[in-house]
């Protein structure tokens, strides 16, 4: 009972805790921001929110092509169909589920291909530690070209809203130091309360060094790097060709659209499926490369949330078809097998 309690709260709490953010920022908006945000879906361009639903669905091909040179070392060899089925099954459980996704991937192509659920979940873990360093080497650059600017945003986002609708409210930065403060602390608690985690986090890390090793040992090696440039130059494109929907976001430099990419995937992090999150850490970036003494009076504005929205909307649209669909093709196969 215990259990089935707090496996519901790791999936309620993220969610109200990032609906609640997007609505503290809805209700700071007057009516005409708020006409700015649907006006946002209404005039833009899908042409190229298709082009980034293509760009997407390849990078999510070539992570199928690149887990088999992962498998292939350990005596595996899927189908790259089903390899993408099982990706695809675990990017819909981590959004119903957060961190299921993993196990959920490896336990598809167990009940496919018969490849060992703990054979797939370490080369999942393997390749996660790539997966994390490109995103590192993404911020690095992002933070490198955009030094001051970063600085610049900090430094508007840690003052407290000027408008008198929000006299006495909170910054967009206090709220996220307050989640990371509460999980800090949650953290902390259940390192008293269940000692044995710390066994489970060193065999963790150990587990990231070893997959870190495998991947440079691998005979494909070359290839499997090749298909990560292929999935992480997607990433950063299906975003990129999206700011080319609307009018005020087009002209927006590079530097600024990576720095863009890297808070929204903060926002990925701090809740689940980026909902609540996502939008408003983009529109805040959008806010303060085109009129960042706005971010400061009044946060970010409804049409730049709305452009964030349309961003969001987009990616998690194109994960729950393609996701379904690979489910539905799972089942049939298992009732086949």
């Amino acid at each position: 009972m215990k259990k089935s309690i707090i496996n519901v709260l790791k999936i309620v709490v993220p969610l109200l805790l990032g609906l609640y953010i997007f609505w503290y920022f809805w209700s700071s908006f007057d009516e005409v921001q708020k006409d700015n945000f649907i006006k946002v879906f209404k005039e833009a361009d899908y042409f190229w929110v298709f082009v980034a639903l293509v760009i997407g669905f390849i990078s999510h091909l070539s992570r199928a092509i690149r887990w088999k040179y992962a498998l292939k070392p350990l005596g595996h060899q899927p189908s790259t169909f089903n390899s993408y089925n099982a990706i695809m099954v675990g990017y819909i459980a981590n959004i119903v589920v957060p961190r299921m996704g993993e196990a959920s991937r490896a336990g598809v192509l167990k009940a496919t291909d018969n490849v060992p659920f703990d054979k797939g979940f370490g080369s999942i873990v393997a390749e996660r530690v790539i997966d994390v360093i490109c995103l590192g080497i993404i911020t690095g650059t992002a933070l490198l070209f955009n030094f001051e600017k970063v600085f610049e945003l900090y430094e508007i986002l840690k003052e407290p809203k000027k408008t008198a609708e929000s006299e006495g409210g909170i910054s967009t930065l206090m709220i996220l130091g307050i989640i990371a403060t509460v999980g800090l602390i949650a953290f902390v608690i259940l390192l008293k309360v269940k000692p044995q985690i710390k066994d489970k986090l060193k065999e963790f890390v150990k587990g990231l060094k070893d997959g870190f090793l495998s991947i440079l040992k691998m005979k494909d090696r070359v290839p499997y790097i090749v298909h990560t440039l292929i999935i992480w130059g997607c990433y950063v494109g299906m975003f990129w060709v999206v700011f080319f929907t609307t009018d005020f976001t087009k002209g927006l430099p590079a530097s600024a659209i990576m720095i863009g990419f890297v808070a929204g995937t903060i926002g990925f992090i701090i809740t689940q499926g980026g909902i609540g999150t996502y939008p408003i850490m983009v529109g805040s970036v959008v806010t303060f490369y085109r009129t960042p003494e706005l971010l400061l009076e009044s946060g970010a504005t409804g049409q730049d949330v709305g452009f964030g929205m349309l961003v969001w909307a987009s990616q998690t649209i194109l994960i729950v078809v393609l996701g379904l669909v690979s489910l539905a093709l799972v089942q049939k196969k298992k009732k086949k097998i």
